[in-house]
């Protein structure tokens, strides 16, 4: 039974990442290249990145005697990445798994079906593991003597470390699932963890070389502070690099044991979990004014409340939102960085100051592609806004309005504080919030059109049709080339011989007349197009 249940797993899986629709239809071969080029591409930055970091450090610890810190280091990251990957997984494929009353309702042991989940988790676990530990491994051997039996004590203590992280993810997944089950607006509360980490990882990430700096200038202190205070990250370390067992049997031990209770907890505890419905609040009925509102209003309100029930929704399609409110609360807080880029030694900086301002806030107003998928999430019930008394292009217009109104005040809000604390002309000032907001415009207008050319409705889950969606690619790398490909342009090509201002102004009229032909084409060819899509 456990094995059925593990092949049932793994289909599933590789279903929602090589198919994750209904119906099984051939992929174009170009779009197959394109997808391994970008998976290749993510995973070979990202192999880079980590042998840059040891291989910034490995040298300094081996001259120093501290190998068994290196291993230690490369264990802790190793173990931050699973468990930021570890979290969500396994609350969404342990506790809220579609199938999870299924399964339950036959006669199948309640700890099988959870183990067969978290074997699958660990999979996972190995992979990202994998990802970290190879290039610390591959450094390691370029720049000190390896041997065989070091080797082998590399794979044990290494084996094992995946268990440790696990224990942590499953019982964050616990607790989480726990919270959501007993909250009514369970998306607030995985949207504000899941940012929190993401700004965590961006912060940690900015601060690297500061990081490994003080490593290397403090490794002695660091080491013994290592050694006092994280028990199971030393004798990983000592076991790899003093080749020592009693080290890697207590290491293993570390591992172990907390599995064991992190396993019995949650087996203890699924059945009520993934039971256990969110409490309604009961309130007393108050007779009140009919409040009505035309037909438009109830529709983008109907794309809003979607929009906020759904966490991946929002993480997918809108963290530029997010950003773009961070980005001039930073810029106010680092005044020493502003100095730096646009007061200091460089003078072309200093002139550019706004359009570089001005670019950065249009490049993260880019990335946000709500009305993308808009269309595609109608799914199964696409008939409901094809069958209603309302013009297509009111359906359209619904969703591009929707990113609009969810989007703009990000941008007033960031424009305004820019303006400022930043000395910048008048004409530039106004281009601070008409470029961001006709870009912003281009986007939600632009979305709609292209999901309107590529609908995704067979879809398994939302998360298919937002992550997966050809309309949500072609949206933001257009988006984004649009930004791109203008300022290169004007760096490239027109730097001296155009004044940037008039160039941002001309750039801005564009777009105006863009969003215009958009805007006719959904209300004609657009809303004749929606009436002939399909399920």
């Amino acid at each position: 039974m456990l094995r059925t249940l593990i092949k049932a797993r793994v289909y599933a899986l590789f279903s929602s990442i090589f198919r994750g629709t209904r119906v099984k239809r051939k992929r174009a071969p170009l779009l197959k290249a394109l997808t391994g080029l970008l998976a290749l591409f993510v995973i070979g930055n990202f192999l880079i990145l980590l042998g840059s970091l040891f291989g910034a450090i490995c040298q300094p610890l081996h001259m120093a005697g501290l190998d068994w810190l290196y291993f230690s280091l490369a264990g802790m990251i190793s173990f931050a990445f699973i468990l930021i990957g570890g979290v969500p997984m396994a609350q969404s494929q342990l506790f809220e798994a579609k199938d999870n009353e299924l399964l339950l309702s036959m006669p199948i042991p309640p700890r099988l079906i959870l183990i067969s989940r978290m074997a699958l988790l660990l999979a996972a676990d190995y992979i990202v593991e994998g990802c970290v530990v190879v290039p610390a491994g591959a450094v390691y051997c370029m720049n000190a003597p390896v041997s065989v039996s070091g080797i082998l004590y590399f794979v044990a203590a290494f084996l094992f470390l995946p268990l440790l992280a696990m224990s942590f993810s499953c019982l964050f997944g616990w607790l989480l699932a726990l919270i959501s089950s007993r909250v009514r607006n369970k998306s607030l509360v995985v949207t504000t963890l899941s940012v929190g980490l993401l700004l965590l990882y961006f912060y940690a990430f900015s601060q690297m070389n500061g990081y490994i700096s003080h490593l290397i200038a403090h490794g002695v202190a660091i080491a013994d502070a290592i050694r006092r205070a994280l028990f199971p990250a030393y004798h990983l370390g000592n076991a790899v690099a003093g080749k020592d067992p009693v080290s890697l049997l207590l290491f293993i031990l570390c591992t172990v044991a907390p599995f064991i209770v992190a396993v019995w907890i949650v087996c203890a505890n699924f059945i009520r979990i993934v039971t256990t419905r969110p409490g309604s609040v009961k309130t007393a009925y108050r007779k009140m004014p009919l409040k009505v509102s035309g037909a438009m209003t109830a529709l983008v309100r109907k794309e809003i409340r979607h929009f906020f029930s759904s966490p991946m929704y929002i993480l997918n399609t809108a963290l530029g939102v997010i950003f773009t409110f961070i980005f001039p609360i930073a810029m106010l807080v680092k005044r020493d960085l502003l100095a730096v880029l646009f007061e200091g030694n460089i003078p072309a900086i200093a002139e550019m100051r706004g359009p570089i301002v001005l670019l950065m806030l249009s490049g993260i107003s880019a990335t946000n592609i709500i009305s993308a998928p808009s269309i595609s999430l109608e799914g199964k019930n696409l008939w409901i806004a094809q069958s209603i008394p309302i013009a297509g292009s009111d359906v359209l217009l619904s969703k591009a309005y929707a990113h609009m109104i969810l989007c703009l005040p990000s941008i007033a809000f960031a424009a305004a504080v820019l303006n400022a604390i930043l000395d910048l002309s008048m004409g530039m000032r106004i281009l601070l919030f008409a470029t961001p907001a006709l870009l912003t415009v281009f986007a939600a207008l632009f979305g709609v059109a292209v999901n309107l050319r590529f609908p995704k409705f067979d879809w398994i889950n939302e998360t298919t049709a937002i992550k997966r969606g050809l309309s949500t690619m072609v949206a933001m790398f257009g988006s984004m080339a649009v930004v791109g490909g203008t300022a290169a342009l004007y760096a490239f090509k027109l730097h001296g011989k155009a004044d940037v201002e008039t160039f941002t102004v001309l750039f801005s009229l564009l777009l105006a007349a863009a969003n215009a032909g958009l805007y006719a084409f959904l209300k004609t060819k657009g809303s004749e197009a929606f009436a002939a899509l399909h399920f």
